[in-house]
């Protein structure tokens, strides 16, 4: 009697990139996931295979033909030695292999983006992605522990993570746009992610409260749980100033206006994020001329607001440090319980949803002193008024002096 003929369910790329939306509901886990791929597609490229052809091998070793009737055991060392073939691939710069990207001002000058060595983050990435696909679109699967004996990655180096200074958003708030400037301190005294802080609207602003209260919903959260946080007077003001009319409607108001998102520009979040991403690079570089600072290249890291981590394409002053601002603040008043709580981190907020609304107000009275930005005088701004007072008494005494002499002229 004959085996009936089982059909396998298919399931595609495309599939795949459901599943992992629907799991994450970020538009940049799929982004990342398709680079994943095009990734591994220059690399099977330069093994001189298609994707195609490489899966096809892997599905060989992993089920190969029988030999005289029998079937060998699985080569499943073949299959993790090529991957990790392919995670050193990534480990390394290739300047023999173009990347296709959009035509830019440097794209037209000649210059022609290569292959860059990625970070030891993004290869693990990469990789937990292309297993993932394996195994769901072609059945390749790979335990955990033959990945650990046979597949090699990079070590993670963590450089320290230099904070954002005083002088430094002082100078980012003084640049900015009259509409980022209310974003940015709404993100600093608020702890919120920039995601979170880009789908706000007008009710999600209690304005009759002390502080003034925010309420983020959960669709926009990271753990998907709706939370509240506070903004400052400092943020009030610059949210008066942008806002206008709209600022005086009530919470509960229903219009077409207090509906609207005030720092968003699209529905899509991950958009408006990429785009204020790009706006503060902009941002960045016109404060790091305006104050002559050197830029990054091969052999420095740059200084200032061009200075970026060792080994590293990220900014030491980037728009997502402002979180990481109030962070640290939080912490050094309150503890982390309440710092990390109020920022939104997962862990914390069963200890945070315990406290009473009025002891958060009163804990966040405490703490927005440490948080304004014009009401402070930074170290450079104390240095330069103690300089200038001495330059006032060494004048004054210059004066004394003068005014003596010429009481008193010396004879010969």
């Amino acid at each position: 009697m004959s085996t009936p003929n089982i059909m396998t369910e298919a399931y595609s790329q495309e599939d795949w990139l459901k599943d992992i939306f629907s799991n994450t509901e970020s538009d940049r886990s799929v982004k990342v996931a398709e680079q994943s791929l095009k990734v591994f597609d220059i690399f099977c490229e330069k093994q001189g295979q298609t994707r195609h052809e490489m899966i096809g091998r892997y599905q060989n070793w992993l089920k190969p033909e029988k030999i005289d009737g029998e079937r060998p055991e699985p080569d499943i060392r073949s299959i993790c030695l090529s991957l990790s073939k392919f995670t050193q691939f990534m480990n390394e710069a290739h300047d023999d292999i173009e990347i296709n990207v959009r035509k830019t001002n440097s794209r037209m000058k000649g210059d022609i983006p290569t292959f860059k060595k990625k970070s030891p983050r993004t290869i693990q990435l990469y990789f937990g992605y292309l297993k993932s696909y394996l195994r769901k679109c072609h059945d390749i699967k790979l335990d955990s522990q033959d990945i650990k004996d046979f597949v090699t990655f990079p070590k993670n180096r963590k450089p320290a993570r230099q904070p954002l200074t005083l002088q430094q958003l002082k100078h980012i708030v003084d640049e900015a746009s009259p509409k980022r400037r209310a974003l940015y301190y709404v993100l600093i005294s608020s702890g919120m992610r920039l995601g979170e802080g880009l789908s706000l609207t007008r009710r999600s602003f209690h304005f009759e409260k002390n502080p003034v209260k925010v309420d983020i919903e959960a669709e926009y959260t990271k753990t998907k749980v709706e939370r509240s946080t506070y903004i400052s007077s400092e943020a009030v003001e610059k949210l008066k100033l942008f806002l206008g009319d709209v600022f005086d409607h009530k919470s509960e108001c229903d219009c077409i206006e207090c509906s609207k998102l005030i720092f968003g520009w699209g529905d899509s979040q991950s958009v408006n994020v990429l785009y204020e991403d790009q706006y503060f690079h902009r941002l960045r570089a016109r404060i790091g001329k305006k104050l002559s600072q050197k830029e990054a290249n091969g052999k420095f890291v740059g200084e200032g607001f061009f200075k970026k981590y060792p080994n590293s394409v990220r900014f030491v002053v980037n728009i997502h440090s402002m979180r990481a601002y109030f962070i640290s603040k939080a912490s050094m008043k309150h503890g982390e319980t309440f710092s990390h709580a109020m920022s939104g981190h997962g862990s914390y907020l069963k200890e945070y949803n315990r406290i009473e609304d009025m002891d958060l107000e009163k804990m966040y009275l405490e703490l927005e002193d440490d948080l304004w930005i014009e009401s402070v005088r930074s170290e450079t701004d104390k240095i330069n008024i103690e300089e200038v007072k001495s330059l006032k008494d060494s004048m004054k005494q210059l004066q004394d002096e003068v005014e003596r002499l010429k009481k008193y002229p010396q004879t010969a």
